[in-house]
């Protein structure tokens, strides 16, 4: 029971660093402010976390985490995987609007300069994500056969960006404005084997995926 009451107390003081890093940026959340936000005390924090670089790093890695888990669950679907390299686009760009934790790991990663090797660092670990399922669909015949994997999953990686750049907290335009580059896209890169045609706005489950809050 104590366990499980750490855990939780753990995974409070996270999401509420998550909403100051969020809206506030490293520099100016104060540890102050992620006790209050929780409904902690600043002993139970100090217990958890020794200082804001701690519960920053903490705050990466479960945004890192999560990105991972999700992307992962993505990837077992059983359909072309040039569409499932669309749909992963698709649930990024949803969690940046919809997700704390997602927003305060991007943010944190500009911020605190955090290496692009580093586990901590979150469009890697989308790039990453994005280079497999390019290779799978360069194996499945979906990515047509003149195409470089590793370009199209920067490619994938550009849009993304492009969306997180232009504001800050993305709009629920940006799932258009994706589709519509995703419809220019798409015909240049659709293989002889890609078993019909693409959905540039996605899969039909991305819109219900729980993308918000730590799993």
């Amino acid at each position: 029971m104590r366990q499980e009451r750490a855990e939780r107390t753990r995974s409070a003081l996270v999401m509420s660093a998550a909403g100051q890093f969020d809206r506030q940026g490293y520099e100016r959340t104060t540890l102050a402010d992620v006790s209050r936000r929780a409904e902690v005390s600043k002993g139970a924090l100090s217990f958890h976390f020794a200082n804001k670089a701690e519960l920053a790093d903490t705050v990466q890695s479960f945004g890192c985490a999560k990105a991972s888990v999700w992307l992962a669950r993505l990837r077992e679907r059983e359909q072309p995987a040039l569409q499932t390299l669309v749909d992963m686009t698709h649930l990024v760009v949803r969690q940046l609007r919809e997700d704390e934790l997602t927003r305060a790991g991007v943010r944190l990663t500009n911020e605190r300069e955090t290496p692009c090797e580093s586990p901590l660092h979150l469009p890697a670990v989308w790039q990453a994500a994005f280079r497999r399922v390019a290779s799978d669909a360069a194996a499945d015949g979906s990515l047509s056969p003149g195409r470089s994997s590793r370009t199209v999953a920067a490619l994938a990686l550009s849009l993304v960006m492009h969306e997180q750049i232009r504001s800050r907290k993305v709009g629920d335009e940006a799932h258009g404005r994706l589709a519509d580059m995703w419809s220019l896209l798409l015909p240049s890169l659709a293989g002889p084997h890609a078993c019909g045609p693409l959905r540039p706005g996605g899969g039909d489950q991305i819109g219900v995926l729980p993308v918000s809050g730590w799993r």
